[in-house]
């Protein structure tokens, strides 16, 4: 099997998606492939002095290429990086939109029709404003107002590709230049992700694995170094040991 080209699922497995910075060129191909794909308009925008645009996940962009801006070893370097949903193996999102949120077999979080402002609740009791509680209930700050289907949307993991087969089959995967994103069976994505990792450390000593659910980063530097990235945990392996 090629290196960084996983092989097709089979029936069970759980799916997952490695994101590895140090190949990340900042080209934002995976941004405008998710776009295609889920044929959403272009959003107007205005420069802030970084080249991160548009500025945030959004009801029209399920995912978006992060810059941040870093001293290491005393050189200014931008540090690139890919927000979308984790798809988390614990999702705070369910637990106010239980009728709206699903997860399939093989990890990807969903949200349905029945995901909207109207069925949140909390703790089974409708309270505050319920578009600020779901969104202010993922520790990434993930999931957007749709205002003109009235749903909340995000990332879907492609899940409609999925079905149809396709090997590494995200449109960001599919997509992405240097092939710094790769989505695959469990087992395989991780001993991929921990191999790259042994292999960037002697250029990145910083570097380490961080996630959740059905998504693992490679980040050359600290979570604190990127802006989005602060919440990411440690990556646990399937011994119980932390990725390093």
């Amino acid at each position: 099997m090629a290196k960084g080209k996983p092989g097709p699922p089979s029936s069970g497995d759980k799916i997952i998606q490695f994101i590895d910075t140090s190949k990340c060129i900042g080209c934002k191909a995976c941004q405008v492939s998710c776009k295609q794909w889920h044929r959403q308009l272009t959003e107007s925008t205005t420069f802030t002095g970084s080249y991160t645009n548009p500025p945030d996940v959004s009801g029209k962009t399920f995912t978006r290429i992060g810059f941040s801006e870093a001293l290491v070893n005393g050189r200014f370097q931008f540090l690139m990086y890919k927000k979308q949903c984790l798809h988390c193996k614990t999702c705070k999102c369910a637990s106010l939109c239980p009728d709206g949120v699903i997860t399939t077999p093989e990890g990807f979080v969903l949200f349905t029709e029945a995901c909207t402002p109207r069925n949140v609740t909390v703790k089974g009791k409708k309270t505050g404003n319920p578009i600020d509680l779901f969104i202010a209930a993922c520790p990434y700050n993930i999931p957007r107002y749709d205002a003109e289907s009235g749903r909340f949307v995000k990332c879907d993991f492609c899940y409609d590709r999925y079905e149809t087969g396709v090997v590494n089959h995200t449109a960001c995967a599919q997509t992405c230049p240097p092939v710094a994103i790769v989505t695959g069976p469990a087992a395989e994505i991780t001993a991929l992700a921990q191999a790259r990792l042994a292999e960037v450390k002697g250029t990145y000593s910083n570097a380490s694995l961080l996630g959740n659910g059905a998504v693992i980063y490679l980040l050359t530097e600290g979570s604190s170094s990127y802006i989005d990235m602060q919440t990411l945990d440690p990556v646990v392996l399937a011994d119980d040991t932390v990725a390093a």
